[in-house]
């Protein structure tokens, strides 16, 4: 048996529906005083800046009036489908107040945890280095990686013009801007880091053949290209460093976030009337 202290958390039934619903997002729970209402159902308002926090962070600057008609229509068709689910007492139903129940508790835990982390979420160069001297072996490349900046045309002639526009000295990423037809265009050419398995078996055999820091014309599948190995690094080799300091440090803050939530438990139980029973597990019902 289980018994966690848990009736700590226990709500009446609306009252669970109402903090879901305006953690989720249903904000305007009550009519607020000079604000701007965008759409209101029943006794609940949406206010402009209730609408604003909906829209992701990434698409505040670039969403179109078209796109916030839409949010305001679903946040329309969410209350009046709520309220004719209340109207049919859904929520009496004890298997959707469990449901509720199990979502309020998943989601304050998690947000718990979250500004727990965000207490602590600064991660030091020094720690980055440390990290990176005492795991290289996990930086350590298993096969051959090239890192390659190349252009394609659609037929020799392009492919001709462009290789004297860089044989007259024009910037490898300019040219490559303005007459490739690759997607990597955008970034002047460069694809990066990768090895075979990523790429066209013709275009990889042509960029084993080009010695490193030279350009060769070649001709795949995929059309005309100019191709020039500006990195080539052998199996068993270390990754630099600034190659995976990302990673390092998102490795840093998992560990951190693992053994932050670890010491918080551990400190909760300590504090909290708590037991469980194994065997009631394989105990027959």
């Amino acid at each position: 048996m289980i018994a966690m202290g848990d009736r700590v958390l226990k709500r009446a039934r609306y009252l669970k529906i109402g903090l879901i619903i305006c953690l989720i997002g249903m904000w305007g729970c009550e009519r607020p005083q000079k604000v701007s209402i965008v759409a209101q159902v029943g006794n609940r308002h949406l206010t402009k800046e209730a609408l604003e926090r909906r829209i992701p962070p990434p698409f505040a600057d670039t969403i179109s009036p078209k796109e916030k008609q839409i949010l305001v229509e679903n946040w329309i068709a969410e209350e009046l489908l709520y309220r004719e689910a209340i109207r049919q007492q859904l929520d009496q139903d004890p298997e959707i107040s469990d449901r509720i129940d199990r979502a309020v508790r998943q989601l304050l835990a998690s947000e718990l945890m979250a500004r727990t982390h965000a207490r602590d979420a600064e991660v030091s160069e020094d720690e980055i280095l440390t990290y990176y001297e005492e795991h290289r072996a996990d930086f350590e490349r298993d096969q051959l990686e090239l890192r390659v900046r190349h252009l394609i045309v659609a037929d020799r002639n392009a492919q001709t013009r462009a290789w004297n526009r860089l044989q007259k000295g024009e910037f490898f990423e300019q040219v490559a801007r303005e007459v490739s037809i690759d997607q990597s265009a955008v970034n002047g050419g460069d694809l990066g880091d990768f090895t075979e398995d990523m790429v066209n078996p013709s275009f990889w055999a042509a960029c084993w053949d080009a010695k490193l820091g030279h350009r060769i014309r070649t001709r795949t599948e995929l059309g005309y290209h100019i191709i020039e190995v500006m990195d080539r690094n052998d199996t068993g080799s270390i990754r630099d460093l600034v190659d995976v300091r990302s990673e390092i440090q998102q490795r840093i803050l998992t560990e951190r976030r693992r053994a932050q939530r670890a010491k918080l438990l551990a400190e909760l139980k300590e504090r909290i009337e708590w037991s469980v029973d194994w065997k009631q597990l394989n105990s027959a019902k």
